[in-house]
């Protein structure tokens, strides 16, 4: 993972969302961590799912599984 930066920095450095839009503006700060075919930017509560099982497909598939649920 790289060291958190609030989103309007990321937004800065030209990362988008998967759908291509800007990101939220949001008081918040993002990771990267670089999947196989995609990188994430996952918030602090990706730590939290990591102190379960810390690996980091485990934590993607988590987050991502809980994206589809809403």
């Amino acid at each position: 993972m790289s060291v958190p930066l609030p989103l309007a920095k990321w937004s800065e450095l030209g990362i988008r969302n998967a759908a291509g839009a800007a990101l939220p503006k949001a008081d918040i700060e993002a990771s990267l961590v670089m999947g196989v075919k995609r990188h994430f930017l996952v918030y602090p509560n990706y730590q939290a799912i990591l102190e379960y099982n810390c690996v980091n497909a485990y934590g993607l598939s988590v987050g991502l599984l809980g994206d589809r649920a809403k």
